[in-house]
């Protein structure tokens, strides 16, 4: 006959030791939630990377900072424009693009430009490079020098389409076009006369006004 096996005697249960590393704290794990929200739509903050840039523009009403301007802006005028009671432009101290840009100024006077194409030309002014050959006389713009040389030439390439006059300068032709306007705006106040230009009142007091009786 085959021998029956003998019973299992009852498992003992075996006790642990604790864990050296005690209970774990799900409190520090950046998976976890604080509770407390990012008050720019509700955007839990990423922890800071060491390659990532500092941030430098600081809100000056709460202890906020941003690495863009931009980013900056949109923050305050979200969250600080009503409750402040004021908008985000009348804030003295933000820093704004228009402050960024590099200031070139003039060596001549006191003005400055944001560009340096703009402060070349502005030097024109003060340099006066366009020299008449005939007179000597100077120009900031090689097309001043053009229209002042043909005075001398007497060349008058800018005619009027009204009457027989011509001129020199396109702006010379531009006022004459003026007193062919149905619209005098400029009236003498002694005889109720009016002109087209400024100029022609002030030659019509000076001649003599008559005024009528």
């Amino acid at each position: 006959m085959d021998t029956l096996p003998a019973p299992l005697s009852p498992v003992t249960p075996v006790s642990l030791p604790p864990s050296p590393l005690g209970p774990l704290d799900l409190s520090s794990s950046p998976f976890s939630s604080s509770g407390e929200e990012e008050e720019d739509g509700g955007r839990t903050s990423d922890p800071p990377s060491p390659d990532v840039i500092q941030h430098i523009y600081h809100c000056l009403h709460c202890s906020k900072s941003y690495n863009s301007l931009s980013a900056l802006s949109h923050h305050q005028t979200s969250h600080h424009q009503f409750s402040h009671g004021t908008a985000l432009q009348q804030t003295p101290s933000l820093p704004t693009e228009a402050s960024a840009r590099p200031a070139f100024h003039c060596k001549h006077c006191p003005k400055e430009y944001t560009s340096l194409g703009a402060l070349k030309m502005h030097i024109r002014s003060h340099t006066l490079p366009c020299v008449c050959p005939t007179c000597g006389k100077a120009f900031s713009r090689p097309w001043l020098l053009r229209g002042h040389i043909r005075t001398h030439t007497g060349e008058r390439p800018f005619a009027c389409q009204h009457c027989n006059r011509a001129f020199a300068d396109r702006s010379n032709l531009r006022a004459h076009l003026q007193t062919h306007s149905e619209v005098k705006k400029y009236q003498c106040g002694s005889c109720s006369r009016t002109f087209s230009r400024m100029s022609l009142l002030h030659k019509h007091n000076a001649s003599g006004c008559c005024p009528a009786s």
